[in-house]
């Protein structure tokens, strides 16, 4: 077992940049690290989201979560505007943070794509990024083009991107439930390019739910201590059901990582303080 899997991941919360005050300060007091979503129409409005976790040095990557933005736009015009709102982004990202940004393919299961405009529009991406000393990471996707992990490879190889793992997605695509491939096998197929994983529950058409038992998670996330990529973010909106997932995540670790069913940090975990959500 390679040595690398004694070192714990940092595990991070997510942000929006619809976010009210007060749940962007509550996610500044719980995270460990954060990725922050922005709003690719405002984004001069990205230093000023972020500067708050940066000032108490938690560490923030970024998750381009642009639904009506497909690089890979069957229509050409289309995707070379989508590409422009992403290169916006990478400017504003600039300086601030870990140089980190997970990006999509088929956010928009209805939008049409051509698939040489998505490996041109991602290596242009990629090559304006690492100008900027910026990492571009493609995430795997439940759904339509983006859930097949042979094709999310092969777009990363060709554009020189790394790839963030999602592990509901992974869970729930149809190559998996096709039995064509499994989550801790993707794992190892991604694994000299993975960057970033997302973890939480599962996914379904409600959306992402928390972790409750690590056992459908656990062969994936052990596959995953096993490589060289260290950022988890719990993908979970409700900070209440974050932390809790945490937890649990915490305990796996402790158990994986040093044989002991120790905290990942020093305290007792959340769910067995009641007083903790309050006091955030």
């Amino acid at each position: 077992m390679p040595d690398n899997i004694n070192t714990m991941p940092v595990l991070a919360f997510t942000a929006d940049h619809s976010d009210s005050a007060s749940r962007l300060e509550r996610a500044v007091k719980a995270s460990h690290g954060l990725e922050f979503s922005p709003d690719p129409l405002r984004p001069d409005l990205l230093p000023g989201s972020v500067l708050p976790f940066l000032r108490r040095e938690i560490p923030v990557r970024f998750h381009t979560r642009y639904f009506g933005w497909e690089m890979g736009h069957a229509d050409r015009h289309e995707a070379a505007k989508a590409l422009e709102v992403h290169q916006e982004t990478i400017k504003r990202m600039h300086g601030l943070g870990e140089p980190v940004v997970t990006v999509h393919t088929g956010l928009g299961p209805a939008v049409p794509v051509k698939e040489s405009h998505i490996r041109d529009n991602l290596s242009r991406l990629v090559e304006f990024a690492w100008k900027k000393g910026i990492t571009v990471s493609l995430e795997n996707l439940r759904l339509g083009h983006g859930s097949d992990p042979y094709k999310i490879l092969k777009w990363a190889r060709a554009s020189g991107a790394m790839i963030t793992m999602d592990t509901g997605h992974a869970l729930g695509c149809s190559m998996v439930r096709d039995s064509l491939i499994t989550p801790a096998d993707m794992v190892d197929l991604f694994d000299s390019r993975l960057y970033e994983v997302h973890v939480y529950g599962k996914e379904d058409h409600l959306g992402h739910h928390p972790i409750n038992d690590i056992a459908p998670l656990q062969e994936m996330l052990t596959r995953l201590l096993q490589t060289e990529c260290k950022w988890w973010t719990i993908e979970l909106q409700d900070l209440h059901q974050a932390m809790s997932s945490r937890s649990i995540l915490e305990r796996f670790l402790g158990r994986a990582v040093t044989g002991t069913p120790r905290d990942y940090d020093p305290g007792r975990p959340a769910e067995q303080d009641p007083e903790y959500y309050e006091r955030l």
